[in-house]
Protein backbone atom coordinates (compact mmCIF):
# COMPACT_ATOMS: atom_id res chain seq x y z
CA UNK A 1 0.00 0.00 0.00
CA UNK A 2 1.37 3.41 -0.90
CA UNK A 3 1.97 5.70 2.09
CA UNK A 4 -0.29 8.71 1.70
CA UNK A 5 -0.13 10.82 4.84
CA UNK A 6 2.31 12.02 7.47
CA UNK A 7 1.86 10.91 11.07
CA UNK A 8 1.24 14.43 12.36
CA UNK A 9 -2.15 14.86 10.72
CA UNK A 10 -4.13 18.06 10.30
CA UNK A 11 -6.05 17.20 13.44
CA UNK A 12 -2.80 16.71 15.40
CA UNK A 13 -1.45 20.07 14.23
CA UNK A 14 -4.68 21.89 15.04
CA UNK A 15 -4.43 20.51 18.56
CA UNK A 16 -0.74 21.26 19.03
CA UNK A 17 -1.45 22.90 22.36
CA UNK A 18 -2.90 19.70 23.79
CA UNK A 19 -6.60 20.49 23.33
CA UNK A 20 -9.02 17.68 22.56
CA UNK A 21 -10.88 17.21 19.31
CA UNK A 22 -13.85 15.06 18.43
CA UNK A 23 -12.46 14.70 14.90
CA UNK A 24 -8.89 13.80 15.86
CA UNK A 25 -7.58 10.54 14.43
CA UNK A 26 -6.66 7.97 17.09
CA UNK A 27 -2.90 7.47 17.40
CA UNK A 28 -2.19 4.72 19.93
CA UNK A 29 1.04 4.21 21.83
CA UNK A 30 1.88 1.04 19.88
CA UNK A 31 1.62 2.98 16.60
CA UNK A 32 3.82 5.78 17.91
CA UNK A 33 6.42 3.27 19.05
CA UNK A 34 6.35 1.71 15.58
CA UNK A 35 7.03 5.13 14.04
CA UNK A 36 9.89 5.75 16.48
CA UNK A 37 11.50 2.39 15.71
CA UNK A 38 11.06 2.62 11.94
CA UNK A 39 12.53 6.13 11.71
CA UNK A 40 15.44 5.13 13.96
CA UNK A 41 16.21 2.18 11.69
CA UNK A 42 15.98 4.38 8.59
CA UNK A 43 18.41 6.94 10.03
CA UNK A 44 20.72 4.18 11.23
CA UNK A 45 20.85 2.86 7.65
CA UNK A 46 21.59 6.32 6.23
CA UNK A 47 24.29 7.04 8.79
CA UNK A 48 26.05 3.72 8.26
CA UNK A 49 25.80 3.64 4.47
CA UNK A 50 26.03 7.24 3.27
CA UNK A 51 29.22 8.56 1.67
CA UNK A 52 30.54 11.45 3.81
CA UNK A 53 32.33 12.99 0.80
CA UNK A 54 29.01 13.33 -1.03
CA UNK A 55 26.65 14.21 1.81
CA UNK A 56 27.81 15.70 5.11
CA UNK A 57 24.36 15.33 6.68
CA UNK A 58 22.71 11.98 5.74
CA UNK A 59 19.22 13.48 6.01
CA UNK A 60 19.22 17.03 7.31
CA UNK A 61 15.50 17.73 7.40
CA UNK A 62 13.97 15.11 9.66
CA UNK A 63 10.60 16.32 10.93
CA UNK A 64 7.09 14.99 11.48
CA UNK A 65 5.73 16.17 8.12
CA UNK A 66 8.43 14.10 6.38
CA UNK A 67 7.31 10.84 8.04
CA UNK A 68 4.80 9.05 5.82
CA UNK A 69 2.35 6.33 6.89
CA UNK A 70 0.05 4.05 4.94
CA UNK A 71 -3.65 3.68 5.73
CA UNK A 72 -3.14 1.12 8.50
CA UNK A 73 -0.19 2.97 10.02
CA UNK A 74 2.12 -0.03 9.73
CA UNK A 75 4.36 1.10 6.84
CA UNK A 76 6.58 4.03 7.74
CA UNK A 77 8.77 5.90 5.23
CA UNK A 78 11.13 8.85 5.69
CA UNK A 79 10.97 11.41 2.88
CA UNK A 80 13.08 14.41 1.76
CA UNK A 81 16.36 12.48 1.98
CA UNK A 82 19.19 14.31 0.20
CA UNK A 83 17.33 17.60 -0.02
CA UNK A 84 20.14 19.44 1.80
CA UNK A 85 22.60 18.85 -1.05
CA UNK A 86 20.29 20.62 -3.53
CA UNK A 87 19.89 23.77 -1.43
CA UNK A 88 22.12 26.76 -0.96
CA UNK A 89 23.38 27.32 2.58
CA UNK A 90 21.20 30.39 3.33
CA UNK A 91 18.05 28.54 2.23
CA UNK A 92 19.01 25.38 4.14
CA UNK A 93 19.76 27.38 7.29
CA UNK A 94 16.34 29.00 7.12
CA UNK A 95 14.19 25.97 6.31
CA UNK A 96 15.95 22.72 7.28
CA UNK A 97 15.69 21.29 10.78
CA UNK A 98 19.32 20.18 11.27
CA UNK A 99 20.48 23.74 10.65
CA UNK A 100 18.39 24.83 13.64
CA UNK A 101 20.35 22.55 15.99
CA UNK A 102 22.31 24.10 18.90
CA UNK A 103 25.69 23.49 17.24
CA UNK A 104 24.69 25.30 14.08
CA UNK A 105 23.51 28.27 16.08
CA UNK A 106 26.93 28.56 17.78
CA UNK A 107 29.50 27.18 15.32
CA UNK A 108 27.59 27.06 12.00
CA UNK A 109 28.41 23.36 11.72
CA UNK A 110 26.14 20.37 11.20
CA UNK A 111 26.85 16.63 11.37
CA UNK A 112 25.16 13.28 11.76
CA UNK A 113 24.57 14.27 15.38
CA UNK A 114 22.35 17.07 14.06
CA UNK A 115 20.11 14.33 12.65
CA UNK A 116 20.11 12.74 16.11
CA UNK A 117 19.01 16.05 17.62
CA UNK A 118 16.19 16.31 15.03
CA UNK A 119 15.18 12.74 15.88
CA UNK A 120 14.99 13.66 19.57
CA UNK A 121 12.64 16.54 18.70
CA UNK A 122 10.54 14.11 16.66
CA UNK A 123 10.26 11.72 19.63
CA UNK A 124 9.08 14.57 21.83
CA UNK A 125 6.35 15.36 19.30
CA UNK A 126 5.29 11.72 19.31
CA UNK A 127 5.10 11.61 23.10
CA UNK A 128 3.47 14.99 23.76
CA UNK A 129 1.36 15.62 20.62
CA UNK A 130 2.78 19.14 20.59
CA UNK A 131 4.50 20.60 17.54
CA UNK A 132 8.17 21.47 17.88
CA UNK A 133 9.05 25.10 17.20
CA UNK A 134 11.92 23.82 15.05
CA UNK A 135 9.65 22.03 12.57
CA UNK A 136 6.32 23.85 12.87
CA UNK A 137 4.60 24.55 9.51
CA UNK A 138 3.91 28.19 8.58
CA UNK A 139 1.09 29.64 10.67
CA UNK A 140 1.55 27.13 13.52
CA UNK A 141 3.04 28.26 16.83
CA UNK A 142 5.35 25.49 17.93
CA UNK A 143 6.83 24.79 21.36
CA UNK A 144 10.50 24.45 22.32
CA UNK A 145 9.86 20.92 23.49
CA UNK A 146 13.38 20.26 24.80
CA UNK A 147 13.20 23.20 27.21
CA UNK A 148 9.57 22.48 28.10
CA UNK A 149 10.24 18.84 29.04
CA UNK A 150 13.41 19.71 30.97
CA UNK A 151 11.37 22.26 32.91
CA UNK A 152 8.86 19.50 33.68
CA UNK A 153 11.69 17.41 35.16
CA UNK A 154 12.93 20.32 37.28
CA UNK A 155 9.46 21.12 38.60
CA UNK A 156 8.46 17.44 38.92
CA UNK A 157 5.40 17.33 36.69
CA UNK A 158 6.83 14.94 34.08
CA UNK A 159 3.66 12.81 33.89
CA UNK A 160 1.81 15.79 32.45
CA UNK A 161 4.01 16.04 29.35
CA UNK A 162 2.59 12.88 27.79
CA UNK A 163 -0.34 13.15 25.41
CA UNK A 164 -3.45 12.21 27.38
CA UNK A 165 -4.45 9.66 24.74
CA UNK A 166 -1.39 7.48 25.41
CA UNK A 167 -0.94 8.34 29.10
CA UNK A 168 -4.19 6.46 29.74
CA UNK A 169 -2.65 3.27 28.29
CA UNK A 170 -1.17 1.97 31.54
CA UNK A 171 0.58 -0.98 29.90
CA UNK A 172 2.89 1.40 27.99
CA UNK A 173 3.94 3.69 30.84
CA UNK A 174 7.45 2.26 31.27
CA UNK A 175 8.05 2.34 27.53
CA UNK A 176 6.91 5.96 27.30
CA UNK A 177 9.24 6.95 30.11
CA UNK A 178 12.16 5.15 28.45
CA UNK A 179 11.44 6.77 25.09
CA UNK A 180 11.28 10.19 26.77
CA UNK A 181 14.68 9.55 28.33
CA UNK A 182 16.10 8.62 24.90
CA UNK A 183 14.60 11.79 23.40
CA UNK A 184 16.27 14.01 25.98
CA UNK A 185 19.65 12.37 25.39
CA UNK A 186 19.22 12.97 21.68
CA UNK A 187 18.45 16.64 22.38
CA UNK A 188 21.57 17.23 24.47
CA UNK A 189 23.14 20.63 23.73
CA UNK A 190 26.49 18.92 23.18
CA UNK A 191 26.64 16.81 19.97
CA UNK A 192 29.33 14.58 21.49
CA UNK A 193 26.97 13.53 24.30
CA UNK A 194 24.20 12.43 21.95
CA UNK A 195 23.93 8.69 21.23
CA UNK A 196 24.53 7.11 17.84
CA UNK A 197 21.48 6.09 15.79
CA UNK A 198 22.62 2.47 15.91
CA UNK A 199 22.44 2.48 19.71
CA UNK A 200 19.12 4.34 19.71
CA UNK A 201 17.56 1.80 17.36
CA UNK A 202 18.72 -1.06 19.58
CA UNK A 203 17.25 0.59 22.69
CA UNK A 204 13.88 1.06 21.00
CA UNK A 205 13.91 -2.56 19.83
CA UNK A 206 14.40 -3.50 23.48
CA UNK A 207 11.36 -1.40 24.49
CA UNK A 208 9.24 -3.19 21.88
CA UNK A 209 10.48 -6.60 23.00
CA UNK A 210 9.62 -5.92 26.66
CA UNK A 211 6.17 -4.62 25.74
CA UNK A 212 5.52 -7.60 23.47
CA UNK A 213 6.36 -9.99 26.35
CA UNK A 214 4.17 -7.98 28.71
CA UNK A 215 1.32 -8.04 26.20
CA UNK A 216 1.64 -11.81 25.87
CA UNK A 217 1.50 -12.18 29.66
CA UNK A 218 -1.62 -10.02 29.88
CA UNK A 219 -3.28 -12.03 27.11
CA UNK A 220 -2.47 -15.29 28.91
CA UNK A 221 -3.87 -13.96 32.20
CA UNK A 222 -6.99 -12.67 30.44
CA UNK A 223 -7.46 -16.02 28.71
CA UNK A 224 -7.16 -17.94 31.99
CA UNK A 225 -9.54 -15.51 33.69
CA UNK A 226 -12.12 -15.87 30.93
CA UNK A 227 -11.73 -19.67 30.97
CA UNK A 228 -12.19 -19.74 34.74
CA UNK A 229 -15.25 -17.54 34.53
CA UNK A 230 -16.72 -19.72 31.80
CA UNK A 231 -16.16 -22.90 33.85
CA UNK A 232 -17.63 -21.28 36.97
CA UNK A 233 -20.65 -20.06 35.03
CA UNK A 234 -21.24 -23.52 33.51
CA UNK A 235 -21.09 -25.14 36.96
CA UNK A 236 -23.55 -22.59 38.31
CA UNK A 237 -25.98 -23.38 35.51
CA UNK A 238 -25.74 -27.14 36.20
CA UNK A 239 -26.29 -26.62 39.96
CA UNK A 240 -29.26 -24.41 39.22
CA UNK A 241 -30.76 -27.05 36.94
CA UNK A 242 -30.35 -29.70 39.63
CA UNK A 243 -32.06 -27.44 42.10
CA UNK A 244 -35.07 -27.01 39.81
CA UNK A 245 -35.49 -30.72 39.54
Amino acid sequence: MTPNSNFLTKEHIENAGGRGSRDRISFKWSSRLTVARSVARALEHLHLNSNPSQCTVPHGNLKSTNILLDDDGETVLVSDYGLASSMGLPVAAQHMVSYKSPEYQTSKRVSRKSDVWSYGCLLLELLTRRVSVHSAPPGINGVDLCKWVKRAFREEWVAEVFDMEISMEKNGTKGMEKLLEIALRCCDESPEKRPEMEDIAAEIDAIEAVEADHGAELSAVQSLTEEGFSTHASSAIVDSSDGIR
